[in-house]
């Protein structure tokens, strides 16, 4: 074996999965990925996403209602989801429109109990074949990482190449079920995207008894210079047992529909300790079928 052999060989080993820090998301649990992986969109001939527009610095859940958008009244202990079941039917009708969308995904997640910095990925996703299309702005040590995946495509493993040296290998084949893909991300590359969000929010949603809820919140919200609404909802301590996370923060846009945030926290280790961070995704710059060149999925 040659030197040039022994090197290629030396990292196809040691390829880290970091191709797969989804989804949306995502989702719950999301999409609940991505969600589950992988906001900003970009130029299909360079990256997918940026465009040099700014992300939000503030997490989802965490900006304050504008005098343009004021909070709806607190109803402290209220468990009425039928405003969020509205909600989740319009993200439903407005999905059935969207071919594509572009974004650039900022994610955060809790991984082997401790909290990893923020990702921000540039992220395409097509949703016929369903399709994903992702590359790392930040961290700085992660810039330039790709990650692709088809439907039905590549016996089912996703398209990664990596950053520095190792993307001087190009693309490699990396099955979902890698163990070094799991070590990077709570979520598959096959949960990513809204559309999985939206589901498994509905799905969710729809199921929930009222003594399973402690407390249903609405608010009107500004987020990524957009008016959105918030859903708060958090789940008494007996419960714990039933759902994963205590409490969920989601955010959608007002224009389109859509969820374009997501924040999940998990279960106190005591009685009266507030719920701690276990994922968040955030979808800043979403545009809804802008054009896309179906190349950037075939790598």
């Amino acid at each position: 074996m040659s030197d040039t052999q022994a090197v290629v060989a030396a990292l196809r080993r040691n390829f880290a999965p970091w191709a797969l820090a989804l989804l949306v998301h995502g989702g719950l649990g999301l999409f609940t990925t991505l969600m589950l992986l992988a906001a900003e969109p970009a130029p299909p001939a360079t990256a997918p996403g940026t465009n040099g527009q700014a992300v939000p610095t503030q997490p989802a859940g965490t900006e304050a209602p504008t005098a343009e958008h004021p909070a709806a009244a607190d109803p402290s202990h209220g468990k009425d989801m039928s405003e969020c079941m509205e909600i989740i039917k319009k993200a439903e009708a407005a999905l059935s429109r969207v071919d594509h969308y572009t974004c650039q995904f900022v994610k955060r997640e809790v991984l082997g109990g401790k909290l990893q910095p923020e990702q921000t990925i540039d992220m395409v996703v097509r949703h016929e074949p369903f399709s994903v299309a992702l590359k790392w702005q930040k961290p700085r040590n992660m810039a330039g990482q790709e990650g692709m995946w088809i439907e039905g495509k590549h016996n089912g493993r996703m398209r990664v190449k990596g950053a520095g040296l190792l993307g001087s290998v190009g693309f490699l084949s990396l099955d979902l079920k890698d163990k070094r893909v799991a070590s990077t991300s709570r979520h598959a590359i096959t949960e990513a995207g809204i559309a999985n969000l939206v589901k498994r929010l509905s799905k969710d949603w729809a199921g929930f008894e009222h003594h399973e809820l402690d407390r249903v919140l609405l608010e009107d919200v500004t987020f990524d210079n957009r008016a959105c609404r918030r859903v708060h909802i958090t789940h008494p301590r007996e419960e714990m047992k039933q759902f994963e996370f205590a409490k969920a923060v989601i955010t959608f846009d007002k224009e389109h529909h859509l969820p374009v945030a997501i924040e999940c926290f998990g279960w106190p280790d005591k009685a009266g300790e507030d719920p701690k961070l276990q994922e968040s995704y955030q979808y800043p710059g979403l545009k809804l079928n802008p054009g896309v060149d179906t190349a950037i999925f075939e790598r």
